[in-house]
């Protein structure tokens, strides 16, 4: 299963424009507002890549861009710089690897992709096929340069480095599971999928729309660069990533839930479908909220602390107030209350009836 030719059918060309204009405008607005800034620039050459790569027939043209987004964007996060000269060497074979990579991918098989014989065929490149596996390596290496910069960097920047993990791993996980459901569908179906391409016919609406949402979701990479560039101190990440985590685990519980109920009624319990549906759905109803609730406290525990921690000082403070009479122990718990919560540069607390 490959993803080649995506520009020559409909669904290919929404993703041939909107995949690199995504880059070319994230780029833009940041180097309009910091022009030094080689991180603006590498986002515009991206997507100039991936631009040409989609208009190009060569079947390996886009190594070039995917290994630019994945290690020379990574690396010089979030000033254009790398992160120390030891990168040097490894930058200069991130530039020339994708490049001989790309000569490989495309005239390696004497067979072409969409069939017959194909063009660039060159039969010494056969013997560099093992080299393919150098990509994901070099991507890895890449990503681990962020990890590095995360623990060496203070609290602002890792805020930064948050927001590109997570639409990282959003994008991984999402294509990944297409994959799998595209390779799936290949088995069941017997298409060869050495031989098959997304967007290249036989495949129902909904798998190529799954297809097309895997290659869209390329466009959070830049979404992500720019909100970590420009934005980051508007959006709390943690809380984005408590909420998402939350959403997809009861998501999952409830559609297991759903379908549980519907194969036990069908199947065991011999009741007809519109009754197994109809209480499947009451039951999936009926979990989604007590799920919600307590999903959602355990995923704040370990992923949104400062908010968990907040909340936890709120209930204590406000349980307390049941208790105590007096207005000067009243402000003090007050006082240390907005303190752990909201950690303001200045606090000043005035009763009525007191100078103090």
């Amino acid at each position: 299963m490959v993803v080649a030719g995506v520009a020559a059918t409909e669904p290919g060309d929404l993703v041939a424009l909107l995949v690199p204009l995504s880059f070319l405008i994230v780029g833009t607005l940041v180097a309009l507002r910091q022009p030094l800034n080689g991180e603006a620039w590498l986002l515009i050459g991206t997507g100039v890549a991936f631009a040409v790569a989609f208009t190009l027939p060569f079947e390996g043209s886009w190594v070039v861009p995917v290994t630019m987004m994945a290690t020379h964007v990574l690396l010089r996060f979030p000033e254009g710089r790398l992160p120390s000269s030891r990168w040097t060497a490894f930058s200069w074979f991130c530039v020339v690897l994708p490049v001989v990579l790309s000569v490989v991918v495309t005239s390696s098989s004497p067979e072409a992709i969409s069939g017959g014989a194909n063009p660039y065929y060159l039969p010494w490149t056969r013997a560099l096929v093992p080299a393919i596996a150098l990509l994901p390596a070099v991507m890895l290496v890449s990503a681990g340069s962020l990890v590095s910069r995360y623990r060496n960097a203070g609290s602002a920047q890792r805020h930064q480095i948050r927001w590109i993990a997570f639409a990282g791993a959003a994008v991984v996980a999402w294509y990944a599971v297409t994959l799998g459901v595209s390779l799936t569908y290949d088995q069941v179906v017997g298409i060869d999928s050495t031989q098959s391409s997304w967007f290249g016919g036989g495949y129902p609406l909904w798998l190529t729309a799954l297809q097309m949402s895997a290659l869209l979701s390329f466009m959070l990479i830049p979404a992500s660069f720019g909100i970590a560039i420009l934005r980051y101190r508007l959006y709390d990440i943690d809380r984005l990533i408590s909420r998402t985590t939350s959403y997809l685990i009861v998501s999952g519980l409830v559609i297991g839930t759903y379908v549980l109920i519907v194969t036990l009624a069908s199947d065991l319990l011999k009741a007809s479908s519109s009754l197994s549906v109809a209480a499947a759905t009451l039951a999936a109803a009926a979990a989604f909220r007590p799920l919600l609730r307590r999903i959602r406290s355990a995923v704040d525990r370990r992923f949104d602390r400062a908010h968990f921690n907040a909340v936890h000082t709120t209930e204590v403070f406000a349980a307390e107030l049941q208790h105590i009479v007096d207005a000067e122990m009243v402000g003090e718990r007050m006082s240390d209350a907005v303190t752990a919560t909201l950690q303001p540069a200045h606090l000043r607390l005035w009763l009525a009836g007191h100078h103090d």
